[in-house]
């Protein structure tokens, strides 16, 4: 098993790829749990912990890598235009591919749903483009001061619920809206109050920047900082997740507020401490190189997980229990990973032969 694992790069940030690779695998389950799972089971205690699971080591760690990763780069404001527009299309063509099975069905007539609804849903990556676009216009008024991205961050999750409350619009407008707030049944990651963590991200690389300790910190040495971090953590995880488990309420974990922003941080931080020591400490172990090869494709992977998922949601939506949904999570994990592996394969043959 281990001369078969992917390699990665050696010169890729192996925590970064770590946490993301845990947070695909994460959100597979929850994805398959959401789609799939029988009513029964997706209400259970089962269902509400992988609601957890889902939450905040998913989106929001996505969100603030992205961010982090965004302030390495010294680049034009046209390239985080491009990159932008190119993410929010891509998200839009995903939500096209995933929904494929079911818009069929109902440009056939056999449904009654509203396929706008799919085509136009308001998801990661369309979350990322326009992300990826705002950052590309603060970064020409906050520089390099990280304050500024940190107190943008706190007024949009600030503001969010009373957007979400009394910004009404209907028609085409809607679908724009649903993109920027979270009034609508398809808005699941809309820029208030989710761009807050790509912010979040990008300040914290600008801050470990400015303060030069923060690199010398090594989590060997200093391992016991986590254990009051994660001891408010547990306490009051029950609370969160009441949160993660109402996705589309108006303070649920699609449109929350500032308080389970600063507690999904809270999180981050102790979670990425854990994940710091785990990459010291077993870099090398089989588990944790196919968990950072998969961190290291994870938008392939993103995007062929949805894939899979989704269309087989329009066939099997909510009907299946608890054994037959464990038993998805490694058929859709080994299919995305030899598909990702595939393409990747093609994509180097092309690129040779170019």
């Amino acid at each position: 098993m281990l001369n078969n694992t992917p390699e990665v790069k050696k010169d890729r940030n192996g925590s970064a790829d770590l946490i993301k690779g845990v947070a695909v695998l994460l959100m597979i389950q929850v994805h398959i749990m959401e789609q799939l799972a029988s009513p029964d089971l997706y209400n259970s205690a089962l269902g509400k912990i992988s609601l957890l699971l889902g939450g905040p080591a998913c989106a929001p760690i996505f969100m603030a890598v992205l961010g982090y990763f965004l302030a390495f780069k010294d680049k034009t404001l046209l390239s985080f235009l491009k990159r932008g527009v190119l993410l929010f299309a891509g998200g839009i063509l995903l939500n096209i591919g995933r929904s494929a099975n079911l818009l069929i069905l109902i440009f056939r007539g056999d449904s009654a749903l509203n396929p706008w609804h799919y085509i136009f849903g308001a998801d990661i990556l369309t979350l990322a483009g326009l992300s990826v676009l705002a950052i590309g216009l603060l970064r020409l008024v906050f520089k390099t001061y990280f304050l500024p991205y940190i107190l943008t961050a706190v007024i949009m999750v600030v503001i969010s619920p009373l957007l979400t409350t009394h910004a009404i619009v209907s028609g085409f407008p809607s679908y724009l809206a649903a993109f920027l707030w979270g009034d609508a049944e398809w808005s699941y990651f809309p820029v208030f109050p989710w761009m807050a963590y790509v912010l979040a991200g990008y300040a914290f690389k600008l801050f470990i920047n400015k303060v030069k300790w923060v690199k010398r910190f090594d989590i060997r040495e200093h391992f016991y900082f986590v254990i009051p971090l994660w001891v408010i953590i547990l306490i009051t995880m029950p609370w969160a997740s009441r949160i993660t488990s109402d996705l589309a309420g108006p303070l649920g974990y699609y449109h929350h507020g500032i308080l389970f922003f600063m507690w999904a941080l809270l999180f981050m931080i102790s979670y990425l401490l854990i994940i710091l020591r785990v990459e010291s400490e077993y870099n090398e172990h089989w588990l944790s190189r196919f968990v950072k090869w998969l961190g290291a494709k994870v938008t392939v992977l993103y995007i062929i997980q949805w894939l899979i998922i989704g269309n087989i949601a329009s066939v099997l939506y909510r009907s299946q229990h608890l054994f037959l949904v464990i038993a998805w999570f490694p058929i859709v994990v080994l299919a995305s990973s030899l598909a990702t592996i595939l393409l990747q394969k093609i994509w180097s043959v092309v690129h040779k032969k170019a």
